[in-house]
C-alpha cells in the first residue's frame, strides 16, 4: 500500500464469520459501504487530522463500534490522539525497533483459534528483565502484534481472548508498573485499539500479583470485569476455557512450549505497512500555519477562524 486511496474492498470473510457478524457488531453487505461513506465524510470536521481513508482499515473501527458511525470515528481519533500524546509507545513504531523484545519470546499467538473463533494470546512476565529491557519497547511490541492480527478480518469480528501468566512476577518488575503506567496502557488497549476484547484468564499468579491488580482494576469498565478469570496455578479451570491442545506446557498444554517464532516473522514481515500508517494522524502545526479558514478544537472540531494554529 503506497497512497492514502479508497482502495476496493474484498470481504476476506467465511460464510459462519459473516453470519457473526450480522449478529453481533451488526455488519450489513448492503449498507455496508454507504456506512463507510458516512464515516469518511465525518473526516471533513477535522481537517487537522490526516485520516488514513481505505475500506478495509475503516472498518476495523466500525465494527468494533457495531456500525455506530459517531463512536467508530470517536474511536478513530483517539487511535491517532494516544500516538500524539504518547510518543514513548508510539515514536519509531515500527516491528524492527522491538526486535529484540520479540526474541525474548515472552508473547505468543497460539496455533488455531478457540470454539468460537477467537484468537488466543499468551504472554509471560518472568522473561522480561525490566532493567535491561524498557516496559515501554515491551508494550510497542504487544501493539504492533496485536495490529497485525487486526488485520484479519475474521479477528476483528470473533475477537481476541488473552492469558497472562505471571509466574516470575517480582518487585523489580513492580518498580516499573507506576499508576500512570497502567492508566496509559488501559487507555491505549480499551479506547484507542479496536480489539474485541473478549476475556482475559490469569494464570500463575504469585501473592505480589494482588498490589498489581489493586492498580489496574479501578480503570476497568464493569462489562470488562465480568470477563476476567482468574486461576493460579488449576489448570483445569483454565482448559475450560481455553483448549489444552492450544497452550504450551508451561501452561498444562499439549505444546512444546512458548515459540513466537511464527508470529514474530509475520510481524516483522509487516514493516512497510506500519511505516504506511504513521504517516496518518494529527498534523504538526507547521503543516497548516499561514492557512486562513475554520480552525479546529482538538476535541469537539471547528470553532471558528484562524491566522496561525498551533494543532499540537
Amino acid at each position: 500500500m503506497t497512497e492514502n486511496s479508497t482502495l476496493p474492498y474484498k470481504c476476506t470473510m467465511s460464510e459462519a464469520t459473516l453470519e457473526k457478524a450480522k449478529r453481533e457488531v451488526n455488519e450489513d453487505p448492503g449498507t455496508r459501504q454507504q456506512k463507510l461513506n458516512e464515516l469518511r465524510d465525518l473526516f471533513k470536521t477535522r481537517p487537522d487530522i490526516n485520516f488514513r481513508l481505505d475500506d478495509a482499515f475503516l472498518l476495523r473501527f466500525l465494527r468494533n463500534k457495531k456500525f455506530d458511525v459517531d463512536r467508530a470515528f470517536k474511536m478513530l481519533i483517539h487511535y491517532y490522539k494516544v500516538r500524539k500524546d504518547f510518543p514513548d509507545m508510539f515514536d519509531n513504531y515500527v516491528p524492527s525497533s522491538v526486535k529484540k523484545i520479540f526474541e525474548l519470546n515472552t508473547q505468543m499467538v497460539c496455533p488455531g483459534t478457540d470454539k468460537e473463533g477467537r484468537v488466543i494470546l499468551v504472554g509471560k512476565i518472568g522473561d522480561w528483565d525490566p532493567e535491561k529491557y524498557a516496559l515501554m519497547d515491551g508494550i510497542k511490541a504487544q501493539l504492533l502484534l496485536l495490529e497485525t492480527l487486526l488485520a484479519d478480518e475474521e479477528v476483528q469480528v470473533h475477537g481476541m481472548v488473552f492469558v497472562a501468566d505471571y509466574a516470575g512476577l517480582n518487585k523489580k518488575h513492580m518498580k516499573f508498573m507506576s499508576p500512570m503506567v497502567m492508566k496509559k496502557m488501559n487507555d491505549v488497549y480499551m479506547n484507542a485499539m479496536p480489539i474485541r476484547f473478549k476475556a482475559m484468564h490469569y494464570v500463575r499468579q504469585p501473592e505480589l500479583f494482588s498490589t498489581l491488580f489493586a492498580l489496574f482494576k479501578p480503570l476497568l469498565t464493569e462489562k470488562m470485569k465480568k470477563r476476567l478469570n482468574f486461576h493460579g496455578d488449576e489448570y483445569g479451570t483454565l482448559h475450560e476455557h481455553v483448549p489444552s491442545a492450544l497452550l504450551p506446557t508451561e501452561l498444562g498444554g499439549q505444546l512444546p512450549g512458548y515459540d513466537n517464532s511464527v508470529w514474530m516473522e509475520k510481524v516483522l514481515a509487516a514493516e512497510e505497512e506500519f511505516v504506511y500508517n504513521n504517516q496518518f494522524g494529527f498534523l504538526k502545526s507547521d503543516d497548516i500555519l499561514g492557512k486562513e479558514g475554520s480552525s479546529v478544537d482538538p476535541t469537539t472540531g471547528l470553532t471558528g477562524t484562524f491566522k496561525k494554529l498551533d494543532v499540537i
